[in-house]
């Protein structure tokens, strides 16, 4: 029986890749329909393209072989083999959605390994009607819950504790390994499962986090052999027990490696739905033990970074390298004390990539008459907080926004030094820290410039109001709820349609689609110029 390579899925983007190494994208590849606008990325290579898409940043937590079997043995987990139920955008080249990268990882038993990069949150696919292509824009906010995605997968490591669903992932684990596996074999396993099941019980009763022997946090050596699985060593009555020993031991190295205790939240946390997170409050949980109040946010944008000094919603960040680190680290890559275990080259790379990322044009037909019309409501409306130079000038107070607080109270004094003080201890290969501190707290909102503002749906920092006709609104008239996961777009409003298993409640903690009152009294007619006007930027 021949073994499975997970390699073969990308044969043929390896030889695009080989082909094109570092050639810039010429005009035949601009005809090519891949679905983005190159002049968001005019200096990419197609390689740079690749390596955004599926490029490593050292988080590959999830061995191939093990997601495949939880999708297998888990499908009220993972209803769609493609993951596309969680807002990611499938592509069968790789073999797994646009943001997955691989490698094999020496913590995880040498498998080869799935991780997240930055395309898993800043590329989307927006369906614009029926008869159209999907769009696809770079550096925007994704529609991918990534909350849902580690729940999952973390759910589905404690429910295989259990013998019988340990025996049923063996079965779905012994196929991924090799897609080819004939009954002859499924039937061997289940003959030496039953002939060992006692044993097998036995020693995950004893180890059912896979915890012994270690330190919390710390990671177990698993030596390569003791997660194959295969007809040849069934045969020879391979020890099962210490195979359901090892697999527990793996699954204890991926929590580990993600900072999640090895013991089950007797209360699971809220749900932030598609395209948002609480990253700050996350990481302040996992690397320093200091949770706080849950203020999620959607994921920023990645567009003209380059011409801003400070980044993220509260203009509290002004290192994105830093931010990318404090990334990896809190989604896979393993922190030993002050060592963070990384690639600090590749991580580098996503973010030099990042910071040149144009804002994506508007792919439909504008009503040029409109959106003339629309320009002076724009300047009256819009321009004194959005307009002018990227300086701390555009941050502006609660009180005078009127938006949801918590983020801005939130990110503190105190925690802006932990992560400082975090990233200037940090030692990994090629990172020297810098020489000013990357964090702040400002307790403020950033008014970002406009350009490609047609794309941001949902809106405001939390994402709590679904479409631009909407947060030009009274704030007192907005929607209490809308659901989001939709990648359908509505232009004639600017934003998703409210469609979609996630129900957005703004009367949740955090969820306030209150403030941002500007432009609220323009007709009917006006409104729809200025948003006319909008799709120009």
């Amino acid at each position: 029986m021949k073994h499975y390579n997970f390699r073969r899925n990308i044969g043929a983007l390896v030889a695009l890749v080989a082909a094109v190494l570092t050639t810039p994208f010429s005009s035949a590849d601009q005809k090519k329909d891949t679905g983005i606008d190159k002049a968001q990325i005019p200096k990419w290579s197609a390689d740079d393209l690749a390596f955004f898409l599926h490029g490593s940043m050292s988080t590959e937590v999830v061995p191939e072989p093990v997601l495949r079997a939880f999708i297998q043995t888990y499908p009220d987990l993972f209803p769609r083999p493609d993951l596309a139920n969680l807002g990611l955008i499938p592509d069968s080249d790789f073999g797994w959605p646009i943001g997955f990268s691989r490698k094999e990882v020496k913590h995880l038993g040498n498998l080869s390994a799935v991780g997240l990069n930055c395309a898993a949150c800043h590329v989307a696919e927006i369906h614009s009607s029926k008869d159209a292509a999907p769009v696809r824009v770079l550096g925007v906010t994704s529609h991918f819950d990534a909350e849902a995605f580690f729940g999952a997968v973390i759910v589905a490591t404690f429910r295989t504790t259990d013998p019988e669903n340990m025996k049923r992932f063996a079965s779905a684990y012994l196929a991924a390994i090799d897609p080819d596996v004939d009954e002859s074999t499924r039937k061997l396993l289940t003959d030496e499962w039953e002939r060992q099941k006692e044993k097998i019980a036995a020693e995950m009763k004893a180890d059912p986090f896979g915890s012994k022997g270690v330190e919390p946090g710390a990671l177990h050596d698993i030596a390569p052999g003791a997660l194959v699985l295969d007809d040849e060593i069934l045969e020879h009555e391979k020890d099962l027990a210490a195979f359901s020993r090892s697999i527990l031991k793996l699954f204890h190295n991926m929590r580990a490696a993600l900072h999640i205790p090895n013991q089950p939240p007797e209360k699971a946390p809220p749900s932030s739905g598609p395209g948002r997170n609480d990253a700050f409050g996350l990481l302040s949980a996992g690397l320093f033990n200091a949770p706080q109040p849950y203020a999620p946010v959607k994921y920023g944008l990645v567009w003209n970074v380059g011409k801003r000094h400070w980044v993220h919603w509260d203009g509290n960040t002004r290192s994105p390298l830093g931010r990318n680190l404090l990334a990896s680290l809190g989604l896979g890559a393993p922190l030993h004390g002050k060592h963070g275990e990384l690639d600090f080259a590749v991580v580098k790379r996503q973010t030099d990539l990042t910071e040149t990322i144009q804002a994506p044009h508007y792919p439909s037909k504008i009503d040029e008459a409109a959106a003339k019309r629309g320009a002076a409501h724009y300047t009256a409306n819009c321009v004194s907080c959005h307009g002018g130079t990227e300086s701390d000038k555009r941050l502006y107070s609660v009180a005078e926004v009127g938006t949801d607080p918590l983020r801005a109270e939130l990110f503190t004094k105190e925690q802006s030094t932990r992560f400082n003080k975090f990233l200037a201890e940090l030692e990994t290969a090629g990172y020297q820290p810098a020489k000013e501190e990357g964090l702040r707290s400002t307790g403020k909102y950033w008014a970002a410039s406009l350009d490609g503002v047609w794309a941001r749906s949902p809106y405001l920092h939390n994402g709590s109001v679904r479409t631009v006709q909407e947060l030009l609104t009274p704030p007192a008239q907005r929607a209490k709820t809308f659901h989001r996961g939709s990648q359908d777009y509505e232009a004639a409003e600017m934003g998703y349609a409210d469609a979609g298993v996630y129900v957005f409640d703004t009367s949740v903690r955090g969820n306030s689609n209150s403030g941002h009152d500007y432009g609220t009294a323009l007709t009917a007619d006006e409104k729809r110029d200025l948003l006319e006007y909008l799709k120009t930027l």
